[in-house]
């Protein structure tokens, strides 16, 4: 079974992220948006680099800007409609917040 995992917490504050690396299954994909984005600058980013496929990260493009992060090559940039397709794709949604 697939999940998609919606990380919407920054690993600096709360320990959701390290849980959702903990629990990830081959077929699942991670979105980080909303404070979450801020994962892509955690130490925790490399733990999970090493561990799943380019395709499997995702980040939402606008809300990084917002936050002024700049985004990794090795990360997806995804709008929110992509989000939309990405959760009919998946058998469950779980949202770390």
């Amino acid at each position: 079974m697939s999940t998609l995992h919606l990380v919407r917490q920054s690993a600096f504050t709360t320990n959701d992220f390290a849980q959702c690396i903990n629990i990830l299954g081959q077929r699942d994909t991670i979105v980080l948006m909303d404070d979450g984005c801020y994962n892509l600058k955690h130490t925790l980013l490399d733990t999970l680099l090493n561990t799943v496929t380019t395709s499997q990260l995702n980040v939402i493009t606008s809300h990084a800007r917002a936050r002024a992060i700049d985004i990794q090559a090795n990360v997806n940039n995804i709008e929110m409609s992509a989000l939309v397709a990405l959760t009919f794709t998946h058998q469950q949604v779980v949202t770390w917040q």
